[in-house]
């Protein structure tokens, strides 16, 4: 073992670029893969991404006028409280489009808990009393945009007018026509102009948890806590997460491929690297097996150092995107810093990188393999080509032989 760490160092020393490129190579090709998969978290599964950037709440509990929803806050295992909002169930219509809604009166500022985000347009200003900010899936349905100015039928079949200025993703359920309503953000002054009557309004309050799979037994706590009959109705993450997953379903597949080519490809560069690097020291290996080295060395010569080149290099690929990655422009960055916000993302950084090495390593080992089978003395190779056949009898005569 002593002779083979001398023969590796004294190698690295005399081929130090060589070794600079190859554990530059790895480092790129994990950091690749790092940032392919932030994206492919980004994209492929929409509903977490929001439900991470905006501190989703897990229990949306929908109440009567005259319950107490703020005392949940006091409830063991709860981390945060969105609400509780004043809301009415009506009807809002926009060129021809009709939808039902479930229209919210909210501050200046979004929540903090449950944080709407606004994707287009801004949110609605203070002082401003016929503003409205949409739901995406909402707005979608009503063919509405910022500066639209729809109209919500309020107390007594009144028609009332609100402005648009904003539409906003939420990692609640979508609006679905006859199941769902879309959900709309106003000032207070918009809803008492709306509904007046205590009677016909309600509270929406969202729970966000410390573990999500305490879920049934929290809403198990917060319903009687509230009482029975003041709740009318209760949404789990679960069902919100299950209304948004056919979406990014197709996409998701298709980056999956993708991501399974370009760890392949990668493998595929490094293991021809590796086989270029062992062809170009077929006459040190014929020396070390000359001066009495085994097969069996020569093979665990190649491993131990392209190994201890692919953990560097995995190393410094990982820690550099840890720690530079969010800071990219754009939507890597972005995608970066929403991944590592997501639960399960050091395992999955940690099972990237391994995989990468194994692949790395089964490359290194098959181009070892093959260079314990070289031999101590290479083949000579003869220079002369062959002869075009024996000489005819002419030929023979002309260069005396069987000459008389």
């Amino acid at each position: 073992m002593r002779a083979t760490l001398r023969w590796a160092h004294a190698d690295l020393r005399a081929h130090r670029g060589e070794a600079l490129f190859t554990v530059l190579a790895t480092a790129g090709i994990i950091a690749s893969l790092l940032l392919a998969g932030a994206l492919f978290s980004y994209t492929a599964d929409p509903w977490q991404r929001v439900f991470t950037q905006s501190e989703g709440a897990h229990v949306w509990i929908h109440t009567r006028d005259g319950a107490e929803p703020e005392g949940l806050r006091e409830l063991e295992g709860v981390a945060g409280l969105s609400g509780p909002f004043r809301t009415a169930r009506t009807t809002v219509e926009l060129g021809g489009a009709r939808a039902s809604a479930e229209l919210r009166a909210t501050g200046p500022e979004p929540p903090e808990v449950g944080r709407p985000l606004v994707t287009d347009g801004r949110w609605r200003a203070a002082g401003a009393t016929d503003e409205i900010v949409l739901e995406g899936s909402l707005a979608r349905a009503l063919w509405a945009e910022p500066g639209d100015t729809l109209t919500a039928r309020g107390a007594r079949g009144t028609e009332h007018t609100l402005r648009v200025v904003g539409v906003a993703d939420t990692a609640e359920p979508r609006y679905a026509p006859g199941d769902t309503p879309g959900i709309g953000w106003l000032p207070d002054e918009a809803l008492d102009r709306l509904q007046p009557d205590p009677e016909r309004t309600g509270q929406t309050v969202g729970l966000r948890l410390a573990d999500p799979d305490d879920t049934d037994f929290m809403v198990q706590r917060a319903v009687t806590a509230l009482g029975a009959d003041q709740v009318s109705e209760v949404t789990r993450w679960q069902q919100a997460r299950a209304d948004a997953e056919g979406e990014g379903r197709l996409l998701g597949l298709l980056l999956a491929l993708f991501g399974l080519g370009a760890l392949l490809a990668a493998a595929l560069a490094v293991a021809g690297a590796i086989s270029t690097r062992v062809h170009g020291h077929l006459r040190d290996i014929s020396v070390l097996k000359a001066i009495g080295f085994t097969p069996a060395q020569v093979v665990r010569v190649f491993l131990v150092q392209h190994l201890g080149f692919a953990l560097l290099g995995a190393t410094c690929g990982a820690a550099v995107t840890e720690l530079l990655g969010a800071r990219v422009p754009g939507r890597i960055g972005e995608a970066v810093d929403v991944w590592r916000q997501l639960p399960g993302h050091t395992w999955t950084v940690l099972a990237t990188t391994a995989a990468a090495v194994l692949f790395i390593a089964t490359a290194t080992s098959l181009a070892a393999w093959r260079a314990g089978r070289v031999p101590p003395v290479p083949v000579a190779r003869t220079a002369v080509p062959r002869g075009l056949g024996p000489l005819t009898l002419p030929e023979r005569r002309a260069l005396g032989r069987d000459a008389p």
